[in-house]
């Protein structure tokens, strides 16, 4: 078990330093950084609700970051590429399969953990540099928890993307094909609630449960509720923050959904043939 630990450790961090030496997490910080200092430029024009709608710029930010990492430089280090036989290398012993799909995620979490921690670090101080500069009933409260609370959730949404990525890098081979179910999957998750809800009023209109309502509710195993990780809109709230085992529940089904994600694209790549 312990070399196990030693041979994923040692993969992860061959991922880490392959995204740090192709840049990757630096370039997306100084985008990031360009964005919230341009930003403090035209927030003298917001008429009112300045707090709201700096924080909802920021995480706009640190969202599309995430977003361009995932789908650019992840799925080009997960997906089979005919043209690159890094892979190939790596699924040779002594490092088995389901390690691989164990390391490579490790590693990319690791960058995303810290890209997320920069960003936030960078964003808590805009935030701040914004409140002090407009007068006080432009941005008059700023929960520190629910700051963090919200930075958590962004990163388990984006912890959910790399795992099913890595499920499709599973199942198909190409970066392109995998970039395209990768955002298929984000697009239904984001967009699935919304549906959900629009069918449920109109079967509490009609007063009665119809058959889609159903098939929509059953879909949410295979397509999570992102919105139970959303959290930004209560940043310039005084409300207090949810109960423990609210939070628990929520990211531990979520935890679980990236645990069966890995386990079956470990199953899958045990069956795939590498030629």
């Amino acid at each position: 078990m312990l070399k196990r630990i030693e041979r994923i450790w040692a993969l992860s961090k061959i991922v880490v330093f392959d995204g740090l030496r192709r840049h990757a997490l630096l370039g997306l910080i100084l985008l990031s950084l360009a964005a919230e200092v341009g930003g403090l430029l035209f927030f003298d024009f917001i008429p009112r609700d300045i707090g709201r709608a700096s924080s909802d710029f920021i995480f706009s930010i640190s969202w599309l970051s995430g977003i361009i990492f995932l789908f650019f430089h992840s799925v080009q280090v997960i997906a089979w590429d005919e043209e690159r036989h890094v892979i190939y290398t790596l699924l040779a012993r002594p490092i088995s399969r389901s390690e691989y799909v164990i390391g490579i995620f490790a590693g990319l979490g690791a960058i995303l953990l810290i890209l997320n921690s920069i960003l936030a670090l960078l964003g808590w101080f805009t935030l701040m540099l914004i409140r002090h500069l407009v007068a006080v009933e432009y941005f008059v409260h700023f929960s520190s928890g629910f700051y963090l609370l919200t930075w958590v959730g962004l990163l388990f949404l984006e912890l959910v993307i790399l795992s099913a990525i890595m499920l499709f890098s599973s199942m198909i081979r190409g970066g392109f094909p995998v970039l395209l179910m990768s955002v298929s999957f984000y697009a239904i998750c984001s967009g699935l609630p919304v549906v959900r809800e629009t069918a449920a009023q109109q079967s509490a209109n009609s007063g009665n449960h119809d058959f889609i309502s159903l098939v929509l509710q059953i879909l949410t195993i295979f397509f999570p509720d992102f919105d139970r990780l959303d959290f930004k809109n209560f940043i310039v709230s005084n409300n207090f923050l949810p109960e423990a085992g609210t939070l628990l529940i929520n990211f531990g089904l979520i935890a679980a959904y990236i645990v069966m994600l890995l386990w079956t694209a470990s199953a899958l790549y045990n069956r795939r043939d590498l030629q």
